[in-house]
Protein backbone atom coordinates (compact mmCIF):
# COMPACT_ATOMS: atom_id res chain seq x y z
CA UNK A 1 0.00 0.00 0.00
CA UNK A 2 2.66 2.29 0.85
CA UNK A 3 4.82 1.15 -2.23
CA UNK A 4 1.41 2.32 -4.03
CA UNK A 5 0.97 5.45 -2.30
CA UNK A 6 4.55 6.75 -3.00
CA UNK A 7 3.78 5.47 -6.98
CA UNK A 8 0.98 8.22 -6.94
CA UNK A 9 3.34 11.05 -7.52
CA UNK A 10 5.00 9.29 -10.38
CA UNK A 11 1.79 8.44 -11.89
CA UNK A 12 0.66 12.29 -11.53
CA UNK A 13 3.68 13.07 -13.55
CA UNK A 14 3.45 10.21 -16.20
CA UNK A 15 -0.52 11.30 -16.16
CA UNK A 16 0.61 14.55 -17.69
CA UNK A 17 2.03 12.93 -21.23
CA UNK A 18 -1.53 11.76 -21.82
CA UNK A 19 -3.30 15.10 -21.21
CA UNK A 20 -5.63 15.47 -23.49
CA UNK A 21 -6.79 18.28 -26.19
CA UNK A 22 -9.77 20.51 -25.95
CA UNK A 23 -11.44 17.50 -27.97
CA UNK A 24 -11.19 15.13 -24.79
CA UNK A 25 -9.87 11.95 -26.45
CA UNK A 26 -7.15 13.52 -28.77
CA UNK A 27 -3.46 13.33 -27.51
CA UNK A 28 -0.94 15.54 -29.08
CA UNK A 29 2.88 15.69 -27.49
CA UNK A 30 3.68 19.33 -28.82
CA UNK A 31 7.13 19.68 -27.87
CA UNK A 32 9.54 18.26 -25.45
CA UNK A 33 9.45 19.42 -21.36
CA UNK A 34 13.10 18.68 -19.84
CA UNK A 35 11.15 18.66 -16.59
CA UNK A 36 9.24 15.58 -17.52
CA UNK A 37 9.47 12.10 -19.82
CA UNK A 38 7.95 12.53 -23.24
CA UNK A 39 5.35 9.88 -23.99
CA UNK A 40 7.67 8.69 -26.76
CA UNK A 41 10.02 7.50 -23.89
CA UNK A 42 7.54 4.96 -22.79
CA UNK A 43 6.40 3.56 -25.83
CA UNK A 44 9.64 2.46 -26.84
CA UNK A 45 11.10 0.02 -24.12
CA UNK A 46 10.19 1.68 -21.31
CA UNK A 47 11.63 0.53 -17.73
CA UNK A 48 9.56 -0.98 -15.19
CA UNK A 49 9.56 1.61 -12.70
CA UNK A 50 8.28 3.68 -15.77
CA UNK A 51 5.80 0.50 -16.35
CA UNK A 52 4.76 0.27 -12.58
CA UNK A 53 3.88 3.97 -12.52
CA UNK A 54 1.79 3.85 -16.03
CA UNK A 55 -0.13 1.49 -13.84
CA UNK A 56 -0.88 3.39 -11.43
CA UNK A 57 -1.70 6.00 -13.48
CA UNK A 58 -4.74 4.27 -14.80
CA UNK A 59 -5.96 4.07 -11.72
CA UNK A 60 -5.47 7.95 -11.32
CA UNK A 61 -7.26 8.54 -14.06
CA UNK A 62 -10.24 6.94 -13.46
CA UNK A 63 -10.26 8.48 -10.03
CA UNK A 64 -9.86 11.95 -11.82
CA UNK A 65 -13.14 11.04 -12.71
CA UNK A 66 -14.97 11.90 -9.57
CA UNK A 67 -13.11 15.36 -9.16
CA UNK A 68 -12.72 18.34 -10.27
CA UNK A 69 -15.42 20.77 -11.85
CA UNK A 70 -18.39 17.92 -12.76
CA UNK A 71 -17.71 14.82 -10.85
CA UNK A 72 -19.64 12.10 -12.45
CA UNK A 73 -22.45 10.75 -9.94
CA UNK A 74 -23.23 14.87 -9.83
CA UNK A 75 -23.98 14.50 -13.41
CA UNK A 76 -25.80 11.22 -13.41
CA UNK A 77 -27.45 11.92 -10.16
CA UNK A 78 -28.60 14.88 -11.49
CA UNK A 79 -30.11 13.57 -14.23
CA UNK A 80 -31.91 10.93 -12.46
CA UNK A 81 -33.26 13.40 -9.99
CA UNK A 82 -31.56 11.07 -7.24
CA UNK A 83 -29.48 14.32 -5.82
CA UNK A 84 -29.89 18.20 -6.77
CA UNK A 85 -26.76 20.24 -6.39
CA UNK A 86 -27.42 23.34 -4.41
CA UNK A 87 -24.40 25.22 -5.50
CA UNK A 88 -24.75 28.72 -4.48
CA UNK A 89 -21.74 30.07 -6.96
CA UNK A 90 -23.25 27.71 -9.89
CA UNK A 91 -27.08 27.92 -10.72
CA UNK A 92 -26.48 25.46 -13.51
CA UNK A 93 -26.47 22.19 -11.57
CA UNK A 94 -29.79 23.47 -10.47
CA UNK A 95 -30.94 25.26 -13.44
CA UNK A 96 -29.51 23.90 -16.53
CA UNK A 97 -29.45 20.71 -15.64
CA UNK A 98 -32.43 20.28 -14.69
CA UNK A 99 -33.73 21.24 -17.81
CA UNK A 100 -34.72 24.92 -17.55
CA UNK A 101 -32.93 25.54 -21.20
CA UNK A 102 -34.01 23.74 -24.19
CA UNK A 103 -30.96 22.56 -24.96
CA UNK A 104 -27.54 22.17 -22.98
CA UNK A 105 -24.67 24.11 -23.38
CA UNK A 106 -21.77 21.83 -25.47
CA UNK A 107 -19.24 23.68 -24.10
CA UNK A 108 -19.78 24.18 -20.63
CA UNK A 109 -18.05 23.10 -17.05
CA UNK A 110 -20.32 20.63 -16.76
CA UNK A 111 -18.83 18.68 -19.76
CA UNK A 112 -15.83 18.11 -17.79
CA UNK A 113 -16.41 14.47 -16.71
CA UNK A 114 -15.21 14.09 -20.55
CA UNK A 115 -12.43 14.50 -20.38
CA UNK A 116 -10.54 12.37 -17.76
CA UNK A 117 -12.77 9.18 -19.07
CA UNK A 118 -10.85 9.95 -22.07
CA UNK A 119 -7.39 10.05 -20.86
CA UNK A 120 -8.49 6.78 -18.40
CA UNK A 121 -8.77 5.37 -22.06
CA UNK A 122 -6.09 6.76 -23.33
CA UNK A 123 -3.81 5.54 -20.21
CA UNK A 124 -4.96 2.26 -20.55
CA UNK A 125 -3.81 2.32 -24.18
CA UNK A 126 -0.46 3.48 -23.44
CA UNK A 127 0.43 1.26 -20.73
CA UNK A 128 -0.50 -1.57 -22.54
CA UNK A 129 1.45 -0.37 -25.93
CA UNK A 130 4.35 0.83 -23.66
CA UNK A 131 4.71 -3.03 -22.07
CA UNK A 132 4.24 -4.82 -25.28
CA UNK A 133 7.15 -2.58 -26.49
CA UNK A 134 9.52 -3.53 -23.27
CA UNK A 135 11.82 -5.80 -22.60
CA UNK A 136 11.11 -5.13 -18.69
CA UNK A 137 8.36 -7.78 -18.71
CA UNK A 138 7.91 -11.49 -19.17
CA UNK A 139 5.23 -12.62 -21.60
CA UNK A 140 2.58 -13.34 -19.33
CA UNK A 141 3.56 -9.96 -17.27
CA UNK A 142 2.38 -8.89 -20.77
CA UNK A 143 -0.53 -10.76 -20.72
CA UNK A 144 -1.89 -9.15 -17.43
CA UNK A 145 -1.48 -6.03 -18.53
CA UNK A 146 -3.34 -6.38 -21.28
CA UNK A 147 -6.16 -8.02 -19.43
CA UNK A 148 -6.02 -5.11 -16.77
CA UNK A 149 -6.01 -2.09 -19.83
CA UNK A 150 -8.73 -3.70 -21.75
CA UNK A 151 -10.70 -4.11 -18.68
CA UNK A 152 -10.20 -0.58 -17.97
CA UNK A 153 -10.16 0.47 -21.35
CA UNK A 154 -13.71 -0.83 -21.46
CA UNK A 155 -15.16 1.11 -18.20
CA UNK A 156 -13.98 4.32 -19.14
CA UNK A 157 -16.17 3.72 -22.52
CA UNK A 158 -19.01 2.77 -20.66
CA UNK A 159 -19.12 5.75 -18.15
CA UNK A 160 -18.95 7.69 -21.24
CA UNK A 161 -21.67 6.25 -22.66
CA UNK A 162 -24.03 6.10 -20.40
CA UNK A 163 -23.63 10.08 -19.77
CA UNK A 164 -23.98 10.24 -24.15
CA UNK A 165 -26.58 7.92 -24.14
CA UNK A 166 -28.05 8.27 -27.92
CA UNK A 167 -25.01 10.38 -28.66
CA UNK A 168 -23.09 7.39 -28.81
CA UNK A 169 -19.34 7.33 -28.37
CA UNK A 170 -16.10 6.75 -30.39
CA UNK A 171 -14.80 3.32 -30.50
CA UNK A 172 -11.97 3.55 -33.22
CA UNK A 173 -9.87 5.67 -31.33
CA UNK A 174 -6.16 3.50 -31.61
CA UNK A 175 -5.23 6.66 -33.59
CA UNK A 176 -5.43 9.70 -31.80
CA UNK A 177 -4.99 11.84 -34.60
CA UNK A 178 -7.14 10.11 -36.65
CA UNK A 179 -10.31 8.53 -34.70
CA UNK A 180 -13.41 6.77 -35.75
CA UNK A 181 -16.81 8.57 -36.21
CA UNK A 182 -19.23 8.55 -33.21
CA UNK A 183 -21.23 4.99 -33.40
CA UNK A 184 -24.91 4.33 -32.12
CA UNK A 185 -25.13 2.95 -28.66
CA UNK A 186 -25.66 -0.51 -29.62
CA UNK A 187 -22.60 -0.57 -31.56
CA UNK A 188 -20.87 1.30 -28.77
CA UNK A 189 -21.95 -1.10 -26.19
CA UNK A 190 -20.65 -4.46 -28.60
CA UNK A 191 -17.50 -2.93 -28.48
CA UNK A 192 -17.31 -2.60 -24.89
CA UNK A 193 -17.93 -6.22 -24.54
CA UNK A 194 -15.55 -7.34 -27.34
CA UNK A 195 -12.80 -5.29 -24.85
CA UNK A 196 -14.00 -7.07 -21.61
CA UNK A 197 -14.57 -10.41 -23.22
CA UNK A 198 -10.59 -9.61 -24.73
CA UNK A 199 -9.09 -8.86 -21.06
CA UNK A 200 -11.02 -12.21 -20.09
CA UNK A 201 -8.63 -13.84 -22.39
CA UNK A 202 -5.70 -12.23 -21.59
CA UNK A 203 -6.41 -12.41 -17.63
CA UNK A 204 -6.49 -16.49 -18.15
CA UNK A 205 -2.66 -16.42 -19.96
CA UNK A 206 -1.33 -14.26 -17.21
CA UNK A 207 -0.23 -16.50 -14.36
CA UNK A 208 -0.69 -16.77 -10.87
CA UNK A 209 -0.08 -12.61 -10.28
CA UNK A 210 0.22 -9.27 -11.75
CA UNK A 211 3.78 -7.57 -12.72
CA UNK A 212 2.38 -4.37 -11.48
CA UNK A 213 0.73 -3.44 -8.09
CA UNK A 214 -2.85 -2.68 -7.73
CA UNK A 215 -4.05 -0.27 -4.70
CA UNK A 216 -5.76 -1.15 -1.56
CA UNK A 217 -9.06 -1.02 -2.99
CA UNK A 218 -8.47 -4.05 -5.18
CA UNK A 219 -7.96 -5.88 -2.08
CA UNK A 220 -9.23 -9.61 -3.14
CA UNK A 221 -9.06 -8.87 -7.08
CA UNK A 222 -5.22 -8.11 -7.38
CA UNK A 223 -4.60 -11.53 -9.28
CA UNK A 224 -4.94 -12.11 -12.54
CA UNK A 225 -7.98 -14.91 -11.58
CA UNK A 226 -9.46 -12.70 -8.96
CA UNK A 227 -9.27 -9.72 -11.59
CA UNK A 228 -11.40 -11.44 -13.90
CA UNK A 229 -14.04 -11.33 -11.79
CA UNK A 230 -14.06 -8.25 -11.59
CA UNK A 231 -13.89 -8.07 -15.48
CA UNK A 232 -16.96 -10.54 -15.67
CA UNK A 233 -19.09 -8.57 -13.62
CA UNK A 234 -18.23 -5.07 -15.88
CA UNK A 235 -19.61 -8.16 -18.42
CA UNK A 236 -22.65 -8.79 -17.04
CA UNK A 237 -23.35 -5.23 -16.25
CA UNK A 238 -22.75 -4.33 -20.04
CA UNK A 239 -24.61 -7.48 -20.86
CA UNK A 240 -27.71 -6.77 -19.32
CA UNK A 241 -27.72 -2.98 -21.01
CA UNK A 242 -27.65 -5.13 -24.03
CA UNK A 243 -30.72 -7.09 -23.16
CA UNK A 244 -28.62 -10.05 -23.74
CA UNK A 245 -29.91 -11.54 -20.58
CA UNK A 246 -28.39 -15.27 -21.18
CA UNK A 247 -24.70 -13.35 -21.28
CA UNK A 248 -25.76 -11.70 -17.65
CA UNK A 249 -26.35 -14.99 -16.26
CA UNK A 250 -23.28 -16.43 -17.96
CA UNK A 251 -20.67 -13.25 -16.91
CA UNK A 252 -22.10 -13.79 -13.42
CA UNK A 253 -21.08 -17.19 -13.58
CA UNK A 254 -17.82 -16.26 -13.41
CA UNK A 255 -17.75 -12.93 -11.34
CA UNK A 256 -17.50 -12.82 -7.70
CA UNK A 257 -21.17 -12.47 -7.27
CA UNK A 258 -22.36 -14.27 -3.96
CA UNK A 259 -25.53 -14.41 -2.23
CA UNK A 260 -23.89 -15.02 1.58
CA UNK A 261 -21.02 -12.38 1.01
CA UNK A 262 -20.97 -9.06 2.27
CA UNK A 263 -22.94 -6.84 -0.60
CA UNK A 264 -20.30 -4.14 -0.47
CA UNK A 265 -17.57 -6.56 -1.94
CA UNK A 266 -15.71 -5.45 -5.13
CA UNK A 267 -13.42 -3.13 -6.34
CA UNK A 268 -13.19 0.33 -5.17
CA UNK A 269 -11.59 3.90 -5.49
CA UNK A 270 -9.64 4.97 -2.57
CA UNK A 271 -9.41 8.78 -1.48
CA UNK A 272 -6.74 10.35 1.06
CA UNK A 273 -6.01 13.95 0.42
CA UNK A 274 -3.44 13.89 3.09
CA UNK A 275 -0.89 12.32 0.56
CA UNK A 276 0.42 13.73 -1.74
CA UNK A 277 -0.52 13.55 -5.60
CA UNK A 278 -3.81 11.85 -3.77
CA UNK A 279 -7.27 13.13 -4.06
CA UNK A 280 -9.96 13.30 -1.20
CA UNK A 281 -13.62 11.37 -1.83
CA UNK A 282 -15.23 14.61 -3.52
CA UNK A 283 -19.05 13.34 -2.39
CA UNK A 284 -18.36 13.28 0.67
CA UNK A 285 -19.94 16.35 2.41
CA UNK A 286 -20.19 17.62 6.27
CA UNK A 287 -23.63 16.96 7.99
CA UNK A 288 -25.75 19.97 7.72
CA UNK A 289 -23.06 21.97 5.04
CA UNK A 290 -24.19 25.49 4.36
CA UNK A 291 -20.98 25.67 2.35
CA UNK A 292 -20.91 26.78 -1.11
CA UNK A 293 -21.94 23.54 -2.28
CA UNK A 294 -24.44 21.17 -0.61
CA UNK A 295 -25.87 17.60 -2.53
CA UNK A 296 -29.62 17.80 -1.67
CA UNK A 297 -31.44 14.98 -1.99
CA UNK A 298 -35.07 15.22 -3.23
CA UNK A 299 -38.18 14.47 -0.44
CA UNK A 300 -39.60 11.67 -2.80
CA UNK A 301 -36.41 9.49 -2.12
CA UNK A 302 -38.12 9.20 1.37
CA UNK A 303 -41.59 9.53 1.17
CA UNK A 304 -41.68 6.87 -1.66
CA UNK A 305 -39.62 4.34 0.15
CA UNK A 306 -41.00 1.10 2.53
CA UNK A 307 -41.11 2.00 6.00
CA UNK A 308 -38.35 0.83 8.06
CA UNK A 309 -36.11 0.03 4.68
CA UNK A 310 -32.58 0.68 6.25
CA UNK A 311 -31.15 1.79 3.06
CA UNK A 312 -32.96 5.49 4.14
CA UNK A 313 -29.71 5.77 6.42
CA UNK A 314 -27.72 6.91 3.36
CA UNK A 315 -29.72 10.21 3.37
CA UNK A 316 -30.53 12.39 6.80
CA UNK A 317 -33.02 14.91 7.67
CA UNK A 318 -30.84 18.60 7.97
CA UNK A 319 -31.51 20.71 11.01
CA UNK A 320 -32.70 23.76 8.26
CA UNK A 321 -33.89 23.10 4.47
CA UNK A 322 -31.06 24.67 2.18
CA UNK A 323 -32.62 26.93 -0.16
CA UNK A 324 -31.33 28.08 -3.05
CA UNK A 325 -32.31 29.40 -6.12
CA UNK A 326 -35.55 28.83 -5.54
CA UNK A 327 -35.28 25.22 -4.60
CA UNK A 328 -35.96 23.90 -0.74
CA UNK A 329 -34.31 20.49 -0.10
CA UNK A 330 -34.92 19.18 3.40
CA UNK A 331 -32.18 15.95 3.00
CA UNK A 332 -28.61 15.56 2.17
CA UNK A 333 -26.81 12.84 0.94
CA UNK A 334 -24.73 10.86 3.77
CA UNK A 335 -23.56 8.55 1.53
CA UNK A 336 -19.98 8.72 2.14
CA UNK A 337 -19.28 9.67 6.03
CA UNK A 338 -15.86 10.62 5.40
CA UNK A 339 -13.41 11.78 2.66
CA UNK A 340 -11.48 8.88 2.88
CA UNK A 341 -14.56 6.73 2.10
CA UNK A 342 -13.74 4.75 -1.04
CA UNK A 343 -15.96 4.83 -3.81
CA UNK A 344 -17.47 1.33 -5.43
CA UNK A 345 -17.11 0.39 -8.87
CA UNK A 346 -18.99 -2.70 -9.16
CA UNK A 347 -20.31 -4.76 -5.94
CA UNK A 348 -21.88 -7.76 -4.83
CA UNK A 349 -25.11 -6.02 -4.27
CA UNK A 350 -25.56 -4.66 -7.85
CA UNK A 351 -24.55 -8.77 -9.28
CA UNK A 352 -27.34 -9.75 -7.13
CA UNK A 353 -29.78 -6.96 -8.61
CA UNK A 354 -28.44 -7.95 -12.37
CA UNK A 355 -29.06 -11.42 -11.24
CA UNK A 356 -33.10 -10.91 -10.65
CA UNK A 357 -33.29 -8.38 -13.91
CA UNK A 358 -31.58 -11.34 -16.12
CA UNK A 359 -33.61 -13.72 -14.57
CA UNK A 360 -37.11 -12.47 -14.95
CA UNK A 361 -36.38 -11.29 -18.41
CA UNK A 362 -36.17 -15.00 -19.05
CA UNK A 363 -39.21 -16.01 -17.64
CA UNK A 364 -37.97 -16.99 -14.14
CA UNK A 365 -39.53 -14.87 -12.02
CA UNK A 366 -39.22 -17.17 -8.96
CA UNK A 367 -35.61 -16.91 -9.35
CA UNK A 368 -36.15 -13.17 -9.69
CA UNK A 369 -38.01 -12.57 -6.33
CA UNK A 370 -35.41 -14.95 -4.59
CA UNK A 371 -32.79 -12.67 -5.26
CA UNK A 372 -34.80 -9.32 -4.61
CA UNK A 373 -35.69 -10.68 -1.39
CA UNK A 374 -31.73 -11.36 -0.69
CA UNK A 375 -32.11 -7.43 -1.10
CA UNK A 376 -34.72 -6.53 0.58
CA UNK A 377 -33.49 -8.51 3.88
CA UNK A 378 -30.54 -7.91 3.83
CA UNK A 379 -29.60 -4.63 2.51
CA UNK A 380 -32.76 -2.76 3.47
CA UNK A 381 -34.01 -4.70 6.69
CA UNK A 382 -37.71 -5.34 4.97
CA UNK A 383 -39.89 -8.11 4.68
CA UNK A 384 -39.18 -10.70 2.08
CA UNK A 385 -42.11 -11.26 -0.32
CA UNK A 386 -44.42 -13.85 -0.57
CA UNK A 387 -43.70 -16.73 -2.93
CA UNK A 388 -45.72 -16.04 -6.53
CA UNK A 389 -45.83 -11.89 -5.82
CA UNK A 390 -44.46 -11.95 -8.97
CA UNK A 391 -47.66 -12.33 -11.08
CA UNK A 392 -45.59 -10.55 -14.49
CA UNK A 393 -42.98 -9.10 -16.01
CA UNK A 394 -43.89 -5.62 -15.48
CA UNK A 395 -44.71 -6.44 -11.81
CA UNK A 396 -40.83 -8.04 -11.11
CA UNK A 397 -39.42 -5.00 -13.15
CA UNK A 398 -41.28 -2.54 -10.61
CA UNK A 399 -39.82 -3.96 -7.70
CA UNK A 400 -36.33 -4.48 -9.21
CA UNK A 401 -35.91 -0.79 -10.31
CA UNK A 402 -36.85 0.17 -7.11
CA UNK A 403 -34.57 -2.20 -5.12
CA UNK A 404 -31.99 -0.71 -7.75
CA UNK A 405 -33.35 2.77 -6.71
CA UNK A 406 -32.44 2.71 -2.70
CA UNK A 407 -29.23 0.12 -3.21
CA UNK A 408 -27.53 2.12 -5.65
CA UNK A 409 -27.78 5.42 -4.60
CA UNK A 410 -26.12 7.75 -6.04
CA UNK A 411 -23.72 5.42 -7.30
CA UNK A 412 -24.47 6.84 -10.72
CA UNK A 413 -26.87 3.95 -11.75
CA UNK A 414 -30.44 5.16 -11.86
CA UNK A 415 -30.38 7.83 -14.53
CA UNK A 416 -28.88 4.69 -16.66
CA UNK A 417 -32.04 2.31 -15.61
CA UNK A 418 -34.17 4.76 -16.13
CA UNK A 419 -33.31 5.54 -19.59
CA UNK A 420 -32.68 1.84 -20.73
CA UNK A 421 -36.14 1.21 -19.00
CA UNK A 422 -38.11 3.53 -20.74
CA UNK A 423 -38.60 5.26 -17.25
CA UNK A 424 -37.25 8.74 -17.65
CA UNK A 425 -40.74 10.54 -17.73
CA UNK A 426 -42.11 12.86 -15.22
CA UNK A 427 -45.04 9.90 -14.24
CA UNK A 428 -43.14 6.38 -14.09
CA UNK A 429 -46.27 3.76 -15.04
CA UNK A 430 -46.26 0.63 -13.27
CA UNK A 431 -48.09 -2.41 -12.68
CA UNK A 432 -51.54 -0.92 -11.10
CA UNK A 433 -51.13 -4.03 -9.04
CA UNK A 434 -47.65 -3.20 -7.81
CA UNK A 435 -46.63 -1.61 -4.25
CA UNK A 436 -43.42 0.65 -5.65
CA UNK A 437 -44.31 4.33 -6.27
CA UNK A 438 -41.77 5.65 -9.00
CA UNK A 439 -41.76 9.98 -9.56
CA UNK A 440 -39.25 11.69 -10.65
CA UNK A 441 -38.31 14.99 -8.77
CA UNK A 442 -38.45 18.34 -10.92
CA UNK A 443 -39.65 17.12 -13.90
CA UNK A 444 -42.37 19.36 -14.65
CA UNK A 445 -42.30 23.27 -16.01
CA UNK A 446 -39.79 24.89 -15.58
CA UNK A 447 -38.12 21.84 -15.10
CA UNK A 448 -37.11 19.03 -18.09
CA UNK A 449 -35.77 15.45 -18.10
CA UNK A 450 -32.40 15.18 -20.16
CA UNK A 451 -31.74 12.11 -21.51
CA UNK A 452 -28.28 12.42 -22.17
CA UNK A 453 -25.49 15.17 -21.84
CA UNK A 454 -24.47 17.52 -25.18
CA UNK A 455 -21.56 15.85 -27.19
CA UNK A 456 -19.07 17.95 -26.28
CA UNK A 457 -18.60 21.48 -28.25
CA UNK A 458 -14.40 20.31 -29.29
CA UNK A 459 -15.82 16.72 -29.97
CA UNK A 460 -18.10 18.50 -32.83
CA UNK A 461 -15.77 20.77 -34.09
CA UNK A 462 -12.98 17.58 -34.47
CA UNK A 463 -16.02 16.12 -36.90
CA UNK A 464 -16.22 19.17 -38.80
CA UNK A 465 -12.79 20.30 -39.59
CA UNK A 466 -12.36 15.92 -40.32
CA UNK A 467 -14.98 15.14 -42.26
Amino acid sequence: MQYFRQKLVTATVVLGLLGTTSCGFFDVEAVEDPNNPSLGSVLSNASKAQLDALAVGVEASLRNVHNGNAPYNWLAGTLGREVTILASTESRWYGELQGTRTTLDDAAYYNGYYTPLAQTRRAAQVYRESANNSQAVTAEQRQGIAGFTHTYEALSKLLLLNLQGANGIRIAVDDPLKPGKFVTPAEALTNIRQLLDQGASELDQAGSSFGFSLSSGYTGFNTPATFKQFNRALAARVALYQSDYTGALAALGSSFISTTADLKLGPKITFNPAIAGDAGNTYFQVANNTGANVIGVPDNFVTEAEAGDARLSKVALRTAPRVTGGISLAYESRLFPTNTTSLDIIRNEELILISAEAKANSGNLAGALTDVNIIRTRAGNLAALPAGSFTSLLRAMDEIIKQRRYSLFFEGQYFVDLRRTNRLKPVVTVDPASTPIQTLAFSSSPYNLIANMPKPAAEKAWDATNP
